[in-house]
C-alpha cells in the first residue's frame, strides 16, 4: 500500500505469488482496462514479500489507492500515551469526538466487509470479493467467517475457516445463544496485515439501536495504549472537558461489546454545585465480565452525579465508555432487521470464481452432528447431454469423452462467468448452483449458443445437445468428495425438472420466475422477438416423489436448425428430414463450373433441387442420415429416369439460369 516515507514518487509495491493457478485474466483485463496495474515490480527491502506473481494478476490500482487513502485520513488513530501505567491525560469533547470520527473512518476496513466497501468506494462488489480474494493469497488480508448474532447483530466469533464453524455459540458481545444453521447468517470479513493496521481489540464493535442510543447518558471512544497509561473523562463539571451532564440518581447499565465487559454503576444522590468530581477508576481488566463461567456483574457506587471516569484500557483493548439506563437486554441490545447493515454472505462468496479457484478445496463445512447448514435460496442448474448412451455406444469411450470433455469447458466456462459454481459431474451431466435466478437464466442461455463450438457428433452429424432445469429453494450444504455439496428436496425437484425438457430445451419453475423480477425480466429477454430461443408455454409437471404438479415454462433454442443445416452444407452430407422428401445439398456455383455445355445440364439429377414438401417445416430439427441405399435412389426409382422431362419449376429455372450464364 506504499510507505510514506519512500522517496520515490510510486508507491512501493508487493512482489506476490500465488501458489495454485487463479482463473484465466482476460475478464479481468476487460474489466480493469483503465485501472489496472501489474504487481510484479520490485519492492523495498522492508515490504518484499516474494520473488514473483506467478501468474500475474492485474489488481485493481483505483481500488487499493481508496483503500490507503482510507488509512491515511486515520493515521494517527489513538492518542499519545504517557510512560507510566498509572498515569491519566484529560480528554474533553473535542477529543472524544476526534477520535470517534476516526474509527468511524476506518470501520469500513475494520474489519473489510466487502459489501459495505463496495457501496461507499462505488465499486461492483464482485470486484472488490475478487480483489481481497487474492490479496488473500498473497498474506495482504486474512479472510475470516463471522455468524451474525441474532440479538446485537454483530459477529458471534469469527474462524478462518468455515470446516471450524461450530453449530451453537454464544455471542462474545451480547452473550446471546445463537443456532448457526444458515450460511445466509454467516458473514465474510478481511482483517488487513497487522502491518498495514493494527487494532487492539477483543470483539468487533456492534452498532446500537435508534432506540438504545436514546437511552444514552454518556458515550466516548476510548483508544488502547501500550503502556496501559490512562485518560480522564468528566460528566457535570462544567468545564470544557465535560463530555455529559451530571447523572441523575439511579441504577446505570456500563457495558462495552468490543473489550467485552459488562457493569453496573449506581448514583447514590443528586449533585451539589459545591460537590467536587468524584473519582471513579475503572481498570477495563476488572470489568470484562465472563459469560461462560456466570460470574455477577461489577457493581460501580459513585455518591453523586458528577464523575471523574479514569480509564485504564489494561487489556490492550479498545474500550467504550457507555453509560444508559437499566433497561432489559432486548431493549439495549437488540438490533432491529432493518436497521442492520448489508454485508456478503458465505453463500455469495462460495459462487465467486476467484474463491472456487483458489479456496473451495479448504473452505469446506464441517460433517454436520445435529445442524446442517443450509442456504435460504439458491437457483440449482441440472443439464445432462441428449442421447448420450448412444453416443458412447456407437463412437466408443474414448472418443464420446472428448466431446462430453469440450461439452464441459463450454458449460464451466459460461457457468462461471455469470457467477455461478459448478458443483459436480455426473457422468456427463452437470450440476450448478446460482445465487440469483437471472443469472443462472443467463448463463443457460450463453451455454446453449455456445455449445456448438464442442464439436460434432459423427454418429449422427448433429451437434451435441443439451436438456436443462433450473429450481429454486433451501438446500442443505454437506461436505462430499472434498466440496460443498447441497441436499435437500429442491435439489431433487431440480434434478427432475431437467429429465423433462426436450432436446436444446430448458425448463425453468415458477419458483424461479416469481423469486424476483430480474428473473422474469430475464426471461422475457431471452425469448425476445428476434433472439436465439422461443418461449414455450405453461406446463404442469407431474415429477417422481414430488407431492402436487410443477408449474414451468421454459425457452428452446431456436436456432439449433439452422445450425445443422449449416453443419449438413459445409460437410457436403446427404440429409433426409422426417416429412420431407430425400434431397442434397449442391452448390451451385461448383455445379455451373462443372457444365461445359448445354447438353450437360440435362445430366443434373433432378432430385438435386428438389425442396421440401412442407415449407413450414423446414427447420425441423429431426435429421437423420439416410442409409448408402437410399442415396443412390429416391423411393426404389432410378434417377436418370425421366431427367430429361422435369415438371418442376425450380428445377427449371435453374436450368435456364445455367443457360443464360454460360451464353454470357
Amino acid at each position: 500500500l506504499g510507505d510514506d516515507n519512500s522517496e520515490d514518487d510510486n508507491p512501493d509495491e508487493y512482489k506476490l505469488t500465488i501458489t495454485k493457478d487463479p482463473i484465466a485474466c482476460d475478464e479481468k483485463n476487460n474489466q480493469f482496462e483503465d485501472t489496472k496495474h501489474d504487481c510484479t515490480s520490485t519492492a523495498s527491502s522492508s515490504t518484499q514479500k516474494s520473488s514473483q506473481l506467478q501468474p500475474s494478476y492485474p489488481f485493481n490500482a483505483k481500488f487499493w489507492a481508496y483503500i490507503r487513502s482510507i488509512l491515511e485520513k486515520a493515521k494517527p488513530v489513538g492518542y499519545s500515551e504517557l510512560p507510566e501505567p498509572s498515569s491519566t491525560q484529560v480528554k474533553g469533547p473535542k477529543d472524544a469526538n476526534a477520535f470517534l470520527q476516526k474509527v468511524i473512518g476506518i470501520s469500513s476496513i475494520n474489519p473489510i466487509q466487502p459489501a459495505i466497501l463496495a457501496e461507499n468506494g462505488e465499486f461492483d462488489e464482485m470486484e472488490v470479493m475478487a480483489e481481497l480474494l487474492y490479496a488473500t493469497c498473497v498474506g495482504l488480508v486474512a479472510m475470516r467467517f463471522a455468524p451474525e448474532c441474532v440479538r446485537c447483530g454483530s459477529a458471534v466469533l469469527d474462524t478462518d475457516m468455515l470446516g471450524r464453524m461450530p453449530s451453537r455459540a454464544r455471542c462474545e458481545g451480547c452473550n446471546a445463544p445463537n443456532v448457526i444453521d444458515s450460511l445466509d447468517k454467516i458473514k465474510v470479513m478481511f482483517l488487513l496485515n497487522s502491518d498495514v493496521l493494527y487494532i487492539l481489540a477483543e470483539n468487533y464493535a456492534c452498532n446500537p439501536s435508534a432506540k438504545s442510543m436514546s437511552l444514552t447518558s454518556v458515550y466516548a471512544t476510548v483508544p488502547a495504549t501500550a503502556t496501559c497509561s490512562g485518560f480522564s473523562y468528566s460528566v457535570g463539571t462544567g468545564k470544557e472537558t465535560e463530555i455529559a451532564p451530571a447523572l441523575p440518581p439511579g441504577k446505570y447499565r456500563m457495558h462495552c461489546p468490543v473489550a467485552k465487559t459488562d457493569n453496573y454503576l449506581v448514583v447514590e444522590k443528586p449533585c451539589e454545585e459545591t460537590d467536587e468530581p468524584c473519582k471513579l477508576p475503572m481498570k477495563v481488566s476488572e470489568l470484562v465480565f465472563n459469560h461462560k463461567h456466570g460470574t455477577n456483574k461489577t457493581i460501580l457506587t459513585a455518591p453523586h452525579g458528577k464523575i471523574q471516569f479514569d480509564i485504564f484500557p489494561d487489556t490492550k483493548s479498545f474500550f467504550v465508555l457507555w453509560v444508559q439506563e437499566d433497561k432489559d437486554d432486548t431493549t439495549l441490545i437488540y438490533l432491529p432487521e432493518e436497521e442492520r447493515v448489508t454485508y456478503t454472505s458465505a453463500a455469495q462468496i462460495m459462487h465467486h470464481p476467484v474463491f472456487n479457484s483458489l479456496f473451495q478445496e479448504h473452505q469446506v463445512v464441517s460433517v454436520p452432528k445435529d445442524i446442517f447448514l443450509s442456504i435460504a435460496n439458491v437457483v440449482l442448474v441440472f443439464t445432462d447431454i441428449v442421447d448420450s448412451t448412444k453416443m458412447y455406444a456407437s463412437l466408443g469411450d474414448g472418443d464420446a469423452f472428448m466431446l462430453v470433455r469440450k461439452h464441459f469447458q463450454v458449460l464451466f466456462g459460461a457457468f462461471t462467468k455469470r457467477g455461478g459454481r459448478v458443483i459436480k459431474t455426473i457422468g456427463d451431466a452437470v450440476m450448478a448452483s446460482f445465487t440469483t435466478g437471472k443469472a443462472a437464466l443467463h448463463a443457460v442461455a450463453d451455454a446453449m449458443e455456445m455449445l456448438p463450438t464442442a464439436g460434432i457428433r459423427p454418429d449422427s452429424n448433429r451437434f451435441l445437445e443439451i436438456r436443462v432445469g433450473i429450481h429454486c429453494g433451501r438446500v442443505a450444504v454437506v461436505p462430499l468428495n472434498g466440496v460443498n455439496d447441497y441436499f435437500g428436496q429442491t435439489t431433487n425437484i431440480a434434478a427432475r425438472v431437467q429429465s423433462q425438457a426436450k432436446a436444446s430445451e430448458c425448463f425453468v419453475t415458477e419458483a424461479v420466475l416469481d423469486s424476483s423480477r430480474d428473473a422474469r425480466d430475464a426471461y422475457t429477454e431471452i425469448t425476445s422477438s428476434g433472439s436465439a430461443f422461443q418461449s414455450t408455454p405453461v406446463t404442469q409437471l407431474n415429477l417422481k416423489g414430488v407431492q402436487g404438479n410443477v408449474k414451468a415454462r421454459g425457452f428452446l433454442w431456436a436456432r439449433r436448425a439452422r445450425r445443422e443445416s449449416e453443419l449438413s452444407c459445409s460437410s457436403g452430407s446427404f440429409i433426409e428430414r422426417k416429412g420431407h422428401r430425400e434431397g442434397i445439398r449442391v452448390d451451385s456455383n461448383a455445379l455451373r463450373s462443372s457444365i461445359k455445355s448445354l447438353n450437360d445440364i440435362t445430366d443434373v439429377p433432378k432430385r438435386a433441387f428438389q425442396r421440401p414438401a412442407e415449407l413450414g417445416r423446414r427447420r425441423s430439427s429431426n435429421l437423420l442420415v439416410p442409409d448408402d441405399d437410399n442415396l443412390s435412389s429416391s423411393s426404389g426409382e432410378d434417377d436418370t429416369e425421366g431427367k430429361n422431362s422435369s415438371t418442376d419449376p425450380i428445377f427449371d429455372r435453374f436450368c435456364n439460369s445455367a443457360k443464360e450464364g454460360l451464353s454470357d
